[in-house]
């Protein structure tokens, strides 16, 4: 399929019939239908049929939209490129991050970053450390913050920060006694809120209980560190979270104990591999591990 090919089959997914993919395309009804007849022709089977004055994509149509969206979204992002590149604006600067570490940390780097480039145009996006990986894998994006090492031949690793592994628990409920460690073995005997073992720190839990021997009781797993403090705080059951999101929702209403025997968290910054990192980045790297250090 040409590019004109796919932008005529993204419109009538979009709009249903030839007369609106038409209006949106700013181009005639007859253009439509012609080059929604040659992209047929190519492919060797129908994209549509008509019923009712409408057109319903077919099995196959339908199992290309997804691909189809994707690669209008990075059109448009070349468009949206090349026309702040010719008004002088520059480019973006594209932070990718995990969702635990943008709830506070990222806001604090983010107001040291701002006091060196106080007129530079910030992209924020939250995904999980391996998407995040794969992102800037294919530079889409300037700089990853992620939890743990994620080797990866065309990616560059920094170390941000280390903390651990701690659990939390809401005050007062039976379990919140006021000791300031709490053994894995003994956590493991009763039900608790879990990240998910997709995720790098959860895969290190994992491994954890399996060198005891001990597997977890059934409980609730989560994505995220900072949903799992959310919801110990709602009193769903302790929970194992990383210290920096921990520090971050600090409330009266949790308490927080190092896990034993202790388990390192790293915070680690992601860069294209044989690139070389423009100032911002640095600066940015630089704000994001001072507030974690304090």
């Amino acid at each position: 399929m040409r590019l004109k090919h796919i932008e005529v089959f993204n419109a009538v997914m979009l709009t249903g019939t030839v007369s609106a993919a038409a209006r949106l395309l700013h181009v005639t009804q007859p253009a439509v239908t012609q080059t929604l007849q040659h992209a047929e022709l190519q492919l060797g089977y129908a994209l549509f049929t008509r019923q009712r004055n409408r057109l319903v994509p077919t099995h196959e149509a339908q199992a290309l939209y997804p691909e189809v969206q994707r690669l209008m979204s990075q059109l448009e992002s070349v468009r949206r490129i090349a026309g702040a590149l010719g008004s002088g604006e520059g480019q973006q600067f594209r932070i990718l991050i995990v969702p635990s570490l943008a709830v506070r940390a990222l806001p604090r780097a983010l107001e040291r970053f701002r006091a060196r480039h106080p007129q530079m145009p910030v992209t924020i996006k939250t995904l999980h450390s391996a998407e995040i990986a794969r992102a800037i894998a294919l530079q889409e994006g300037d700089v990853g913050i992620v939890y743990g090492s994620l080797p990866h031949p065309a990616l560059h690793e920094e170390l941000v920060a280390t903390g651990r592994l701690v659990c939390v628990t809401r005050t007062g409920d039976s379990a919140a006694d006021r000791r300031t460690t709490v053994s894995l073995e003994d956590l493991l005997r009763s039900p608790f809120i879990r990240i998910d073992e997709r995720d790098p720190l959860g895969t290190v839990l994992a491994d954890q209980w399996a060198r005891l021997g001990v597997a977890p009781r059934a409980g609730i797993t989560v994505q995220t560190h900072h949903i799992a403090m959310v919801l110990a705080e709602q009193g769903f059951g302790p929970a194992i979270i990383d210290s920096f999101t921990a520090q971050a929702g600090r409330s009266d209403a949790l308490h927080v104990r190092t896990l034993l025997p202790e388990v390192p968290v790293e915070v680690r910054a992601l860069l294209p591999q044989g690139l070389r990192s423009p100032q911002p980045v640095a600066d940015f790297i630089a704000a994001f591990r001072a507030v974690t250090a304090s």
